[in-house]
């Protein structure tokens, strides 16, 4: 259950440092190709669905590559798999907007990891055979990419310090040495948490945005305003407008029967969500 999120700019050997720290700590290493994958890839979405549904309706998975690319959708999807995964492993993340996800996750470290812009288009030349003004095109087009991808998903700002524990140089920090640090002050870190409440933590997120992809699932998006909190583990209160009582009871309905859900708490009204809110 213990997850290391990296974010880094193109060129700072954030991946690398990744893969070598899940391959010294023993934990699964998820970047962000694994993530694109789950917008593009039938087979990847329906690992990602497993645990939504019991059984599944006909159409099911057309339905599910159609709303990946629905911006919420996505998000929230993503969400269901990194806590699914993290519920059952130790975990470094690379990319993909991990530390936004898993924000207030008490067994989470999120480094920064950035370097000089010289030192980026430099190696990047020599690793590329291209040019400097190519690598520097390159680098920047790749670091537009990443900013935007945070900024359309999450609206935040993908290099923003303030998200992070710890941020690093790659300059000025050899990858030994941020190797020994983070590891240092994850072990020490990970030690004070009390590993009972990270769960339970995980668990009721997880629960939550479960429910969050039912409503996509039903359609019930346009017409309703829901929102979801477990306060105790596997009771699901529900709260919000639905247009009516038939929808009201489709919704119940499929949130009885969502993975992991013992009780549903039904605070819902019904009516136009127009003329509620107006």
């Amino acid at each position: 259950m213990r997850v290391i999120t990296i974010s880094r700019s193109y060129g700072s050997a954030g991946s690398l440092l990744g893969r070598k720290l899940a391959e010294r700590l023993g934990y699964q290493y998820v970047d962000e190709r694994s993530i694109s994958r789950m917008k593009t890839n039938k087979e990847a979405a329906s690992v990602l669905m497993m645990n939504l549904e019991d059984e599944r309706s006909p159409g099911f998975m057309d339905r599910v590559a159609e709303l990946m690319h629905n911006r919420s959708y996505f998000r929230t999807a993503l969400g269901v798999a990194i806590y699914d995964l993290i519920l059952r492993k130790d975990v470094v993340v690379v990319g993909g907007g991990g530390h936004l996800i898993l924000r207030g996750y008490p067994l989470k470290v999120s480094i920064q990891i950035y370097r000089n812009l010289s030192d980026r288009v430099h190696d990047i030349s020599i690793e590329k055979n291209i040019s400097q003004d190519q690598a520097l095109d390159l680098v920047e087009s790749k670091d537009r990419e990443k900013r935007r991808f945070i900024s359309y998903y999450f609206d935040e700002d993908l290099f923003d310090p303030i998200s992070f524990d710890i941020t690093l140089n790659a300059s000025h920090v050899s990858l030994d040495d941020a190797l020994d640090l983070i590891e240092g002050y994850c072990k020490r870190y990970f030690d004070r948490v009390n590993t009972e409440e990270a769960e339970l933590f995980a668990e009721a997120r997880l629960l939550e945005k479960r429910a969050q992809l039912a409503v996509f699932h039903m359609n019930l998006m346009r017409n309703s305003k829901i929102v979801f909190k477990v306060s105790e583990p596997r009771i699901l209160a529900v709260k919000g407008v639905v247009g009516g009582a038939g929808e009201k009871e489709r919704l119940l309905r499929g949130l009885r029967s969502l993975k992991g859900v013992d009780k549903v708490i039904d605070q819902l009204k019904t009516g136009v969500l127009s003329r509620m809110l107006y």
